[in-house]
C-alpha cells in the first residue's frame, strides 16, 4: 500500500531566485570560511583552556550544520501534491495544507507566481517554474475538484 500511496505523489521543485542563490553561496562559503579559521587557530595557538575546549569545537560543529541546512534546503525544496495534502517543504521542514481546504488558485501572469487560497483571507505564494503551473494547478484540481482557477493580467496602456 505504501508503493501506491508514493506513486501518486507530485513533485514540484522550488524555484529560488538569483538573490536567495547568491544569498545560499554566501553561507556556504562563510560557514566554511569561518570552520578553517577555527581549524587554524586551534592549530597555530593551540588549546589553552576550558573555553578554548569548548569554544572551538562548537563554533566548527555550528559551521557544518549551516552548511548542511543550507545543502538541504537547495537540495529538497520542493511542493508535493499527495491524495490528500499540498506539501510545502524546505530540507527536512514540511508543512502540509489539505487540499479540500484551497478555494482559489490566482495565477498572476505577470510576476509569474501562482497563489493558492485557503478561504478569504489566508493564501501562500508558489514559487515554481512558470512551465509547471497548469501541471500543479491540474494536480490539485484532481484532488480537489471545486477549486476556482482564475487568471490575473495587467492593463498596460502603452499607446500615449
Amino acid at each position: 500500500m505504501k508503493d501506491k500511496k508514493t506513486q501518486s505523489i507530485s513533485r514540484f521543485k522550488i524555484q529560488f531566485s538569483k538573490a536567495m542563490r547568491w544569498l545560499f553561496i554566501a553561507v556556504i562559503a562563510l560557514c566554511i570560511i569561518s570552520a578553517g579559521v577555527s581549524v587554524w587557530r586551534i592549530i597555530q595557538y593551540g588549546v589553552n583552556g576550558f573555553t578554548d575546549v569548548i569554544k572551538y569545537p562548537f563554533l566548527i560543529a555550528i559551521c557544518l550544520f549551516g552548511v548542511v541546512l543550507v545543502i538541504c534546503i537547495m537540495a529538497k525544496s520542493q511542493y508535493l501534491v499527495d491524495d490528500t495534502y499540498l506539501i510545502l517543504q524546505y530540507g527536512f521542514i514540511k508543512s502540509r495544507f489539505k487540499a479540500s481546504e484551497i478555494t482559489s488558485i490566482v495565477q498572476d501572469t505577470d510576476k509569474k507566481k501562482l497563489q493558492i487560497y485557503f478561504g478569504q483571507e489566508q493564501f501562500i505564494a508558489v514559487n515554481v517554474h512558470s512551465d509547471w503551473f497548469e501541471e500543479l494547478v491540474r494536480a490539485l484540481l484532481k484532488i480537489n475538484p471545486t477549486i476556482d482557477y482564475s487568471f490575473t493580467f495587467s492593463d498596460n496602456n502603452d499607446d500615449k
